[in-house]
């Protein structure tokens, strides 16, 4: 659970630096909705526009085929899970404002077939006077022994005049309290649309005696059985020494938790060229097999991945919130980041936090997180969006990431086949036949002569100026320093589509696999949310806000010399929204896929 408090993501980077709640900053307080005497959740819709302004609906740049709310503020996926036929992913929700503020809540949407979603009325919510009054923050969920789904999450309140306090040698000294809680559906419940909180905590505060940083976000390390308990991994960190995880046990879900230790510890001093952080929020813990291979976590085959999204950071020089990720062997004790593979950037851009995992019934370990924006909230009805599924394995000692094949479910026509585009310096060679905000694209980079070659955005809107001169952003493969980047130009000479390389202002990206001069390129482009991943399985994720620009269309640039596109496949993408309702509103919607 990212604290941003009342700053969007671009302004808390900036400038609060991902601080806790303090006086110093301003905080409009969301009154809990109310819950019912019987703890269960209120039914009702996902989203309320509630006076908001009508030219707000029409936001060129709002994502269509990637999960969010209707309208309000989203952050971190919680909870995936795949039960009765429907995959479920509940996120952080804030209604009726594009800014992060208490109450979070869990709003939720499923999926029978990772295409398609439909949106589900709100999962939980804050209750008044609970341990959850400020905030239903992240956590998992799972079916327990009884056949119940489960959802564990962390419960926020307030430091507040009047209210119990933890006992002195577990009191963090912030300003909420953190308890880990639980809520349970009925099995006959298949959407999984009502949910009751259990009256006690099943974790009510962290260990004593420890100088934590944080207490929060449960995630599943393991599954309970008549053979071995439960186990489960919280966020933390160490103050003065970096963040850890922690790790839980116990031989029923709902109660008898023990603290068993942390499972790991990090430092605050720079690890290679990474900063750690402090704190640990967010972390996942899962066995994967080599790429192709199915997970078979039983016979010890499978190494084991520790991924965590850590703040705060202190490194100006690099890249914020950077999600870091470990491979190792794990005794089922410990987990040894010293003499672990990493650690490594889980994706390459600026905008994506707090990962979440599911298994899928055929055995693939899917990913989804959070895509922040990278404007001020405040202006728009919505901020925040979900990653596409991405499918996780195991290449050597690094992640492979890869979108889940789902997602061809979505293309749609107009469509364009080349097997081979030459691409010359100097000036953007077309896409043809294919325009239009919402693309999917797969193609084979080939150098020639070129010194970077890539595809050209345009425009982008620079968020600080009037954007008086055209600008452009590209997606760049740098052959020498073998990068990709997306780079953001204040020059675009506009009659021939050439991109401004000696007036680049921004770039994000990092180092991917491109020795032979050939790149596997596999490009989603949603509006304002960009994807990208490599065929050695790197990612990068990023926003470009291009606005209302009939024919965004897709350009292939070249410079220092010529280069090649090969097998280029490029689909219009249509809406994963199966009711028209449930859809961001759009000046022009795409077609619903049938």
């Amino acid at each position: 659970m990212l604290l941003t408090r009342q700053c969007s993501p671009l302004y808390n980077r900036r400038h609060c630096s991902r601080v806790f709640y303090s006086s110093k900053i301003a905080c409009r307080a969301v009154p809990p909705r109310d819950t019912g005497s019987d703890g269960r959740t209120q039914r009702r819709t996902l989203t309320r526009r509630g006076g908001m302004d009508a030219s707000w609906q029409l936001d060129p740049d709002k994502p269509w085929y990637h999960v969010m709310p209707r309208s309000g503020w989203l952050n971190d996926p919680n909870g995936p899970i795949f039960y009765k036929g429907k995959y479920h992913v509940f996120y952080q929700h804030v209604v009726g404002t594009s800014e992060w503020d208490w109450a979070c809540c869990w709003g939720h949407a499923s999926t029978e077939d990772l295409a398609h979603w439909k949106h589900e009325p709100i999962a939980l919510e804050p209750s008044a006077k609970g341990r959850d009054a400020a905030g239903v923050w992240s956590g998992c969920s799972t079916v327990d022994e009884q056949g119940r789904p489960v959802i564990l999450y962390t419960a926020v309140r307030k430091r507040e005049p009047g209210m119990p306090l933890p006992p002195e040698g577990s009191d963090l000294g912030l300003d909420m309290i953190e308890s880990q809680c639980a809520a349970t559906c009925d099995p006959a419940d298949t959407d999984m649309l009502e949910w009751t909180k259990q009256d006690a905590p099943i974790i009510d505060f962290p260990p004593q005696g420890q100088a934590l940083a944080g207490f929060r976000d449960p995630y599943i390390i393991q599954r309970g059985s008549p053979e071995r308990p439960w186990r489960i991994a919280i966020g933390s960190g160490i103050k003065g020494k970096g963040g850890t995880i922690l790790q839980y046990s116990s031989d029923a879900l709902l109660h008898g938790w023990k603290f068993e230790g942390c499972l790991v510890e990090g430092t605050t001093k720079p690890c290679g060229e990474w900063d750690t952080g402090e704190m640990w929020e967010c972390p996942f813990f899962v066995a994967l097999p080599s790429c192709g291979q199915r997970p078979d976590c039983s016979s010890g085959s499978s190494q084991h991945v520790l991924c965590v999204s850590p703040y705060p950071h202190y490194r100006k020089d690099r890249p914020t919130n950077p999600c870091l990720y470990w491979i190792n062997a794990f005794n089922g004790d410990k987990f040894n980041v010293g003499t672990a593979s990493g650690p490594h950037r889980l994706d390459l851009g600026d905008i994506l936090y707090a990962p979440n995992t599911l298994q899928t019934p055929d055995g693939r370990m899917l990913m989804l997180a959070w895509l922040q924006e990278l404007r001020r909230g405040g202006g728009h009805d919505y901020a925040g969006c979900l990653s596409v599924p991405r499918r996780l394995s195991l290449q050597g000692n690094r992640l492979h990431q890869e979108p889940a094949q789902e997602l061809e479910q979505l293309r749609t026509e107009p469509s364009a086949h080349l097997p081979s585009l030459p691409i010359p310096a100097g000036r953007g060679v077309p896409l043809p036949g294919v325009t239009g905000p919402s693309l999917d694209v797969s193609l084979r980079l080939k150098r020639g002569q070129s010194a970077q070659a890539g595809l050209l955005l345009r425009p982008w809107l620079r968020a600080d100026s009037a954007d008086a001169e055209p600008t452009a952003a590209a997606l760049v493969v740098d052959w020498e320093s073998q990068s990709l980047e997306v780079c953001f130009s204040t020059q675009l000479d506009t009659s021939t589509q050439a991109f401004g390389w000696e007036s680049i202002v921004k770039r994000v990206g990092g180092e991917i696999c491109a020795a032979e001069g050939v790149v596997d390129l596999r490009v989603f482009i949603d509006h304002s949310a960009v994807e990208i991943f490599t065929g050695c399985g790197q990612a990068l994720s990023t926003r470009v806000y291009r606005g209302n620009e009939p024919g965004h269309g897709m350009f292939f640039i070249a410079h220092g010399g010529g280069a090649e596109a090969l097998n280029v496949h490029a689909y219009t993408m249509g809406s994963i929204w199966t009711s028209r309702a449930d859809m961001p509103a759009k000046q022009e919607e795409p077609a619903l896929a049938s």
